[in-house]
């Protein structure tokens, strides 16, 4: 049972989430369009959680899920980019262990939020070596909420709809913010030129939708949230008129910028009330 609720946390974590029936009804959420991907996704969050679990990387953190949502980021990547079959799920098992690893290496190099960077290190180099460019983009598809739903590759409706009755589960603001995200990050791409079948299929915002929750999360004032979302959408439009695989990297540079430039400023401010207090 414990290994059980901490997979479904895991994948709750994707969206910032430590919610069992929120992990559940997002695996229903796969399960829905594809059933190859939702079984990928949680062989992967398997193979991380039992690799925490046995290598005792910080118990509370692998109970809580902080081991498997990369996990669960590389499943649905193998799951979306490759075909059903025996070897692709044991590659599945394979990165999920890889992406707990690289995690906790990274969690003991440095007390940073380190996000989903291992899903990035070891998707991205795979489809970059493959050539892999945008994915196909049906024209005239209209679902405002594609943006959340495409966080773990799911335009379809009642995928997303399923997903934003989990984000329910962690509060109204955080669901808020999310959908804020995924439109702001999509109207920053579009004025860089991105085609709007690209936007309104959510490609443009889901990385907006991450930044809009992970920055929420941090209890960050609006208006840094509210420019991370610009960063990422900009980001996202500029890789996606190269027609460059990017993930969720937009996210995570957005997210460093963002932290990085408060904690500066933050740093100056003291700095200028500790001066003035010693004169």
């Amino acid at each position: 049972m414990a290994l059980l609720s901490a997979m479904l946390a895991g994948i709750s974590q994707i969206y910032f989430v430590n919610h069992l029936l929120a992990g559940l009804l997002m695996l229903l959420a796969v399960a829905w369009v594809s059933p190859w991907m939702a079984l990928a996704m949680a062989l992967a969050v398997a193979a991380a959680t039992l690799l925490a679990r046995w290598r005792r990387w910080e118990p509370a953190a692998w109970r809580d899920g902080l081991f498997g949502f990369n996990a669960a980021l590389v499943g649905l990547a193998i799951g979306l980019f490759a075909p059903p079959g025996p070897v692709w799920l044991a590659l599945a098992l394979l990165g999920g262990a890889l992406s707990a690893a690289i995690y906790a290496g990274l969690r003991r190099l440095a007390g940073i939020p380190w996000y989903t960077l291992p899903f990035n290190l070891l998707v991205l180099p795979w489809l970059y070596l493959e050539g892999t460019r945008l994915i196909e983009v049906p024209e005239g598809h209209q679902f405002a909420l594609s943006a959340v739903g495409q966080v773990v590759f799911l335009p379809d409706s009642l995928s997303a709809l399923l997903i934003c009755a989990a984000l329910s589960l962690a509060g109204a603001g955080l669901l808020c913010w999310a959908v804020i995200g995924g439109v702001l990050a999509s109207l920053a791409a579009w004025g860089l030129g991105v085609s709007s079948d690209v936007i309104t299929f959510g490609l443009a915002g889901y990385n907006g939708v991450l930044v809009a929750i992970g920055l929420y999360w941090h209890r960050l004032a609006p208006g840094w949230i509210l420019a991370g979302i610009v960063a990422a959408g900009l980001i996202s439009g500029l890789m996606l008129k190269l027609g460059l695989p990017m993930l969720t990297m937009p996210f995570v540079l957005s997210c460093w910028l963002c932290l990085a430039l408060r904690q500066g400023i933050c740093y100056q401010g003291n700095k200028r009330i500790h001066d003035r207090e010693k004169a």
